[in-house]
């Protein structure tokens, strides 16, 4: 039972569960991060606005609301969640990027290069009994009955680009991370929901 204001259930059951929610959401990532940051979060997959707003609805459920109007509430936590955000969303960014529970290899080799090949063959026969006959008279045909020459040569070009992210054999590691980053997303949780606390009656 509400003795100063207002219980938060009681706004929740006045405003409406989802609207209540977008109270706590009522911050864009775009302000704060990058869109590669943001995608990198998202890929993460333990962090999410709603799953925040979940956790600090049910840690707040049946406190009062430390102003006097659920609208001056409203006002006052859209203030407060832009400036936390701004604080927390590079930390929650950088524990995503740490500690990726699936990827310890994440590595792009690239190689160019080129092989050549060159050869010539050259046969002859020759009425000259005698006599010493260059190459070069030969493929003219002088002092030869009948001759064959041949030349060639070849350039193979050669380039690739391999990438290679994943796990590479560390299970128990892998699990660590998990644990060590879902610890971290807790903790972030916390100290977020600690900084909302102004926002309501510390009498309860």
């Amino acid at each position: 039972m509400s003795k100063y204001t207002i219980e938060l259930r009681n706004i929740i059951m006045i405003y409406g569960e989802e609207t209540v929610k977008g109270w706590f959401m009522d911050y864009n990532l775009e302000d704060y991060l990058t869109t590669e940051q943001i995608e990198t979060i998202e890929l993460a997959g333990l962090w999410t606005k709603e799953k925040l707003a979940d956790k600090i609805i049910n840690h707040f459920y049946m406190r009062e609301i430390g102003l006097e109007t659920p609208a001056l509430f409203k006002l006052k936590l859209k203030a407060m969640m832009n400036e936390i955000m701004e604080e927390y969303l590079p930390v929650i960014y950088s524990t995503a990027i740490e500690y990726d529970p699936l990827i310890n290899v994440d590595y792009t080799e690239s190689y160019e290069g080129s092989d050549s090949n060159s050869g010539d063959s050259l046969s002859v026969q020759s009425d000259t009994p005698q006599g010493e006959i260059s190459k070069t008279e030969i493929l003219a045909g002088k002092y030869a009955s009948s001759t064959g020459a041949s030349e060639a040569s070849n350039t193979n070009e050669q380039s690739y680009t391999k990438t290679i992210r994943g796990n590479s054999g560390v299970s128990a590691t892998a699990q660590r991370m998990i644990m060590q980053y879902r610890e971290n997303i807790r903790t972030t949780t916390k100290d977020i929901i600690d900084k909302l606390e102004p926002l309501f009656m510390g009498i309860y």
